[in-house]
């Protein structure tokens, strides 16, 4: 049997929907970041609301929340682990989180739930940088 070197309809429509992609990208989809305090208390004020409906699907500010705060303490982690950062934020030696103002394990939600509390009785940490609003709810334990 010989094959027909013509080629399908259907398979140059193919070849054009896998190709044309590569020309003409599809428009870039603007991410939210977190630059300031008040970016960081929505997306985390999002977050404590969301735990209380567990509507579906989740906004994506609770990610966003989620994200930061995770980014945040693995931040601190490096810093104490890596000899650049030695003793920046532990004084205690072996502890990274003795100066953080944390009672044992907490969930996102529960630290959601802190950094809107200091955004509200802080509120020009909100015009600042995220970090500020973020370093106050979590290291105002003395003496650090």
């Amino acid at each position: 049997m010989r094959r027909s070197k013509t080629v399908s309809a259907g398979a140059r429509l193919l070849a054009a929907v896998l190709i044309l992609p590569l020309f003409f990208p599809a428009p870039a989809v603007a991410r939210m970041r977190i630059e300031t305090g008040r970016d960081l208390y929505n997306a985390c004020a999002a977050l404590a609301e969301h735990t209380l409906s567990q509507q579906k699907p989740t906004p994506r500010s609770v990610h966003y929340c989620r994200q930061y705060l995770g980014g945040y303490f693995e931040s601190i982690r490096h810093l104490h682990n890596e000899e650049v950062g030695k003793g920046i934020y532990a004084p205690s030696g072996q502890d990274p989180y003795v100066c953080l103002n944390l009672d044992g394990p907490r969930s996102y939600d529960q630290l959601a739930r802190q950094i809107v509390r200091t955004g509200e009785w802080n509120p020009h940490l909100l015009d600042g940088a995220a970090i500020n609003l973020a370093n106050k709810a979590f290291s105002d334990r003395p003496p650090c």
